[in-house]
């Protein structure tokens, strides 16, 4: 099997269907605690209290934001938010790649943090003491399938507002060895 498949389609229909398992959604973040625009704002939407932990923890390296880059967050969400569904919501893993403190680093640049995120991901994944969540320790600690068999599902990150060609991130997605379900509308 090929470590990255694309799927035609709406990256939020996962979180309206049954999972047996945790379902990842990945996508590439700033450094600055903003979901503004693109598929961030679309997240910041569905899932205000992710965003808002987000916030908060960028909100702890204001004086040096770029300590995140090539770092990764992963959180939950909460029965509160608008895109949460009973039986599924429960399940939900959002996870912030930093990939680029707010666009000013270079194509090459944002893929190399974006390498950097996905094996810090990889990392916490394989190891949930290194999640900083415990509400994400606990729904990963539950898991049936091993770390490597988890799916990390996202868009053609870091092509919207960073600007980055595809071919440079999907490179970098392929070394982190993660499988990864990219979708395109």
């Amino acid at each position: 099997m090929s470590l990255i498949c694309y799927a035609k389609g709406d990256l939020f229909e996962l979180t309206k269907k049954a999972s047996r398992g945790p379902v990842l959604l990945a996508h590439a973040c700033n450094c600055k605690g903003v979901w503004g625009g693109g598929i961030a704002f679309a997240f910041k939407q569905r899932f205000y209290s992710a965003y808002k932990l987000y916030h908060n923890y960028c909100l702890q390296f204001k004086l040096n934001p770029k300590k995140l880059l090539g770092t990764s967050l992963l959180l939950p969400v909460s029965p509160k938010d608008r895109g949460f569904i009973r039986g599924i919501g429960e399940q939900i893993i959002i996870v912030c790649l930093f990939t680029s403190v707010m666009g000013e680093e270079t194509e090459n640049e944002i893929a190399s943090n974006t390498e950097n995120a996905m094996i810090d991901l990889k990392k916490q994944l394989s190891d949930p003491k290194f999640v900083g969540n415990e509400q994400v320790r606990d729904i990963l600690n539950h898991a049936d399938d091993s770390a490597d068999k988890l799916l990390i599902n996202m868009p053609k990150i870091n092509a919207g507002i960073f600007s980055v060609p595809w071919s440079l991130t999907e490179q970098a997605l392929l070394k982190s060895k993660l499988p990864c379900r990219v979708f395109v509308l």
